[in-house]
């Protein structure tokens, strides 16, 4: 190949590149409101078990972990929201990995009850309604504090707010195990308890009527900021105030049906 010939070709590949880049969408607003606008949809794929907001090269974007890949999966993952590329990091099954290598993804997970198995007697309105203890890793590094929702959809009146926590420092990493029905944890650096849907602060654990089992999801969400809350805040109001300040998200369910 001539110098001349092999310059066109190099030049013309830089002039599709460009056109592509060029077709590309610009983002219209920050990177935060786009992912606090479509978190919970991406979160609801199979097999994600979280998202969050990282860098691809040189420019902001959002990665979402999942356990496995699948058809389903990378067909109806976008590969871009609002200007914004989206990635796709498969992760494997962290609940059966060593904290070590669990690191890449941001994940919660319980000792009590594993992803999508019964939460035991004793965290529930039959037993001693102990709150369960929870761990997590991998957590964004832009986050400051964590807020913790946790909530039942299967609720004959709708989704019921079980426990709802927020302002916990960005140093922590686990939650033991019976935590105090008080609004302010000081033991966790502070941390302010919500008001659920028993009216009551703190945890109130499952507690359906006979029948089915219910699915009991625990939200974590990372934030870049502390909430202006006071303790007592509801699930609406920290939803309120985490809007566009969400940089990662994570969830384990557990289920319990109760005897007749």
């Amino acid at each position: 190949m001539t110098p001349r010939r092999a310059a066109v070709l190099t030049l013309g590949a830089a002039a599709l590149w460009s056109l592509a880049a060029a077709q590309q969408p610009t983002p219209t607003r920050p990177i935060a409101q786009v992912f606090a606008a479509h978190s919970d949809s991406l979160m609801r794929l199979p097999g994600v078990v979280g998202v969050g907001i990282g860098r691809c090269g040189d420019a902001p974007c959002i990665k979402v972990m999942a356990a496995y890949s699948s058809p389903e999966l990378t067909a109806r993952l976008p590969a871009r929201l609002e200007g914004y590329v989206v990635e796709l990091m498969v992760t494997g099954l962290i609940t059966a990995r060593r904290p070590s290598e669990a690191t890449m993804a941001f994940t919660l997970t319980s000792p009590a009850f594993a992803a999508g198995a019964a939460i035991p007697v004793k965290h529930t309105c039959d037993g001693p309604d102990l709150s369960p203890e929870l761990a997590w890793s991998g957590a964004p590094p832009a986050a400051k504090t964590f807020a913790l929702i946790v909530d039942d959809p299967d609720a004959p009146a709708g989704t019921w707010v079980h426990w709802v926590l927020f302002n916990l420092t960005a140093t922590l990493a686990a939650l033991p195990e019976n935590l105090p029905k008080t609004e302010t944890l000081q033991q966790l650096g502070g941390a302010a308890q919500g008001r659920n849907d028993f009216r009551k602060i703190g945890y109130g654990g499952p507690c359906p009527p006979p029948g089915k089992p219910h699915r009991y999801f625990f939200k974590l969400y990372a934030l870049d900021i502390v909430l202006p809350l006071e303790a007592g805040a509801t699930k609406a109001d920290v939803e309120r105030a985490m809007k566009g300040h969400i940089v990662g998200q994570t969830e384990h369910m557990g289920t319990y049906a109760r005897r007749r």
